[in-house]
């Protein structure tokens, strides 16, 4: 069979797995303990709470205008799994809701279990290469013809329809609970997506460049580059040392840098994934085709 043909089934098979366990999660953990989530499978909640109208179709009827007016935006190939993680997720909530056992003894582990699992879900079909739609699609619009922020627009948005959920519930702890299992959904995506691969990045801007670099590098063995800048209020020439470093070897690359130069100066933040010698190793396809054909 064609590889390509395989690995794109992969794809489709991840995606439809990723939007089953979604589903399985709404059903069993929000839906029954009025808990809401923004974008459209929100709206699709409202629309079932006030007219008992199928979740799954009224999710698939909502994306679909949306789709079909982001077509040239996402392209061919996201635009077909989009749909496919749409679809799957859509006939699972349906397929699902009669026969999953619900979850409601306590309110708060509800959201916070079906956070997780919304959120590895979700995760699964972002790392497949598709997306849930809706809300996505209208921010990307936002941002190309208005240039509004993509976040700035989902928040709004999400904001309003978990707010509407709640009015419709008439339950404001409704609202808070959605907002808490939303962030929750949110950190465990990114778990998904970045395997908890989070290092330090640090900027040093020191006037013992060499000093500070030979102590870190056989110290912890990770590399140093050095940059030279200009303090644009002082007008004096500096070295900025940039390297990365595990997370457990942040206090020592503190006490590293203080006392061979007190007065240096440290920026230290997150670098959500870091690929390369030392960390994690990553080859395209291009390069495992280049090996295999020496």
């Amino acid at each position: 069979m064609n590889k390509k043909l395989v690995k794109e089934l992969k794809t489709y098979l991840l995606i439809a797995i990723g939007s089953s366990v979604y589903a399985f999660g709404y059903v069993m953990f929000f839906l029954p303990n009025q808990i809401p989530l923004g974008g459209i499978i929100g709206l699709a909640t409202i629309f079932n709470t006030l007219f008992a109208a199928p979740l799954g179709i009224t999710n698939i009827l909502l994306n679909a205008p949306l789709l079909i007016g982001g077509v040239k935006m996402l392209g061919r190939d996201f635009f077909l799994r989009t749909i496919w993680a749409i679809f799957t997720a859509s006939v699972m909530l349906d397929v699902l809701r009669p026969i999953v056992p619900v979850y409601s003894n306590e309110k708060l582990l509800a959201c916070l279990y079906g956070a997780i699992i919304i959120g590895a879900g979700f995760g699964l079909v972002l790392k497949a290469g598709g997306s849930s739609g809706g809300t996505d699609v209208l921010a990307k619009f936002f941002e190309q013809k208005w240039s509004v922020n993509v976040g700035l627009t989902n928040l709004v948005t999400n904001g309003v329809i978990i707010g509407a959920n709640a009015i419709v519930y008439q339950n404001i702890e409704s609202a808070f609970y959605g907002i808490i299992g939303t962030y929750v959904t949110g950190i465990v995506m990114d778990k998904m997506l970045y395997g908890g691969d989070v290092q330090k990045n640090a900027f040093i801007i020191t006037n013992k460049p060499q000093e500070i670099s030979d102590v870190i590098m056989h110290t912890t063995g990770h590399g140093v580059t050095c940059m030279d800048a200009k303090g644009m209020y002082s007008g004096n020439e500096r070295s900025v040392l940039m390297t990365v470093v595990k997370k457990h070897e942040t206090s020592a690359l503190k006490d590293m840098v203080t006392e061979t130069d007190p007065l240096a100066f440290m920026i230290l933040s997150d670098a959500t994934e870091v690929l390369g010698y030392g960390f994690k190793k990553y080859e395209s396809e291009l390069v495992k085709k280049k090996d295999k054909q020496k």
